[in-house]
């Protein structure tokens, strides 16, 4: 063999048996053994030292044998009183120094133990978390008087109509051969309404915009429904002062007993609302549409007859409850015991401007580094007056006394 072969051989030997083994101690401790080795042969003959030659590289193997067993060693958990003791160990000559010149030494005692949630994660809880993602809205009713009612767009401030009054005396009447007929006259009154402004508008923070993706969505979706529930609120319940809509509630017709008054027996909530319908019909309307609270709506189906029968089954099917082929509908924004009854064709919504989201800088905005994010709409609604006694109000405990029969 000779002496290239024989480093060679070394060599290979250290690269495959220290092979992800990282100590440098240990590391240089064979360097050195190899470095006698090449001492060695530098020397002379390969054969006159050839003993002495495997000896050392039968050394130098053993080594690193040594170092591969170490490898394998897994480490092993220690307590806290192995720690302590092997600590003082480690710090042997650095306690022996201590001892004669004085001053501290610092030891090592860390043991290994189980890890948990508890003792070894922190600060925050991102790693243990599942975002869901998108916001959980406030949970709202849904608007429903657009879809009753007459709707339209309007180009002006003001809708405007004329109406027939005071008609003199407004019948024909018959006429015997060579007397004078019958004369008869009429007004023209012209009324009109104003279209007013639904409006909700949020101050917001340009980082904020920025920083959560879906924030723009979330707040123009918040604005419309917003204006979109008041404008109905408005359709329905607007006295007609101020800034406020006409609504249906300020003009319909107050429930009347009329010939059922104190006349039908047991008299429950069916028993009126087939009542406001033939108020209705007797002033020359048809009602297309019932507005109850789900409340009052399912104390109808629930009502029993005096040996637990359900007497209102009858009126329901799949598109719905009814009373006389009329649908019920089913809303929040009608208050609990109250009940409407109409014919909403005669209901007028003319939109002057649809809801529309904008954006913008107010006041100081712009200094703030913040935007104002505004959303309205234009419109106005009205009955005509010859129209009112298409719709007729009332509450249920009012109107169920005024006919049931004692």
């Amino acid at each position: 063999m000779t002496p290239e072969q024989v480093i060679e051989k070394i060599n290979d030997s250290i690269a495959a048996k220290t092979d992800g083994f990282a100590r440098s101690e240990e590391i240089d401790g064979l360097k050195t053994d190899l470095a006698s080795v090449k001492e060695m042969i530098a020397k002379g003959n390969e054969n006159d030292d050839i003993d002495a030659l495997k000896s050392a590289i039968a050394g130098v193997e053993a080594s690193i044998d040594g170092l591969k067993e170490a490898k394998k060693e897994t480490p092993k958990a220690r307590s806290l009183g192995e720690a302590i003791t092997n600590a003082f160990v480690s710090a042997k000559e650095a306690i022996l120094e201590m001892s004669e010149k004085g001053g501290t030494v610092k030891l090592d005692v860390k043991a290994a133990g189980t890890m948990t949630i508890a003792g070894n994660y922190s600060g925050g809880t991102v790693g243990l978390s599942d975002l869901e993602t998108g916001l959980t809205r406030i949970q709202r009713r849904a608007p429903f008087m657009r879809q009753l009612v007459n709707t339209r767009g309007t180009t002006s401030k003001y809708v405007v109509w004329i109406e027939q009054a005071n008609a003199d005396p407004g019948v024909a009447g018959q006429t015997a051969e060579g007397t004078e007929k019958t004369q008869t006259d009429f007004d023209l009154v012209e009324r009109s309404s104003e279209v007013k402004k639904t409006t909700a508008y949020i101050k917001v923070s340009k980082e904020m915009l920025a920083d959560i993706p879906f924030m723009q969505g979330e707040i123009n979706g918040e604005l419309m429904e917003l204006v979109e529930l008041k404008l109905d609120e408005q359709i329905l319940l607007g006295d007609g002062t101020g800034n406020n809509l006409t609504g249906i509630d300020s003009v319909a017709t107050a429930f009347a007993a009329g010939t059922f008054a104190l006349s039908v027996p047991q008299a429950n909530n069916s028993d009126v609302l087939r009542v406001a319908i033939s108020q209705i019909a007797n002033a020359n309307f048809s009602a297309n549409y019932i507005l109850l609270n789900p409340a009052d709506a399912a104390a109808m189906e629930l009502t029993k007859d005096t040996n637990g029968q359900y007497t209102y089954p009858v009126f329901v099917n799949e598109a719905g409850m009814s009373v006389k082929g009329i649908p019920v509908i089913e809303n929040p924004g009608v208050t609990a015991g109250d009940f409407y009854v109409g014919d909403f064709t005669k209901s007028n919504l003319r939109i002057r401007e649809e809801m529309n989201v904008q954006v913008g800088y107010v006041n100081d905005d712009f200094t703030k580094n913040l935007v104002t994010i505004l959303c309205e709409t234009r419109a106005c609604h009205f009955v005509k007056t010859n129209h009112y006694g298409a719709f007729v109000k009332g509450d249920f405990a009012t109107a169920i006394a005024a006919i049931d029969k004692p």
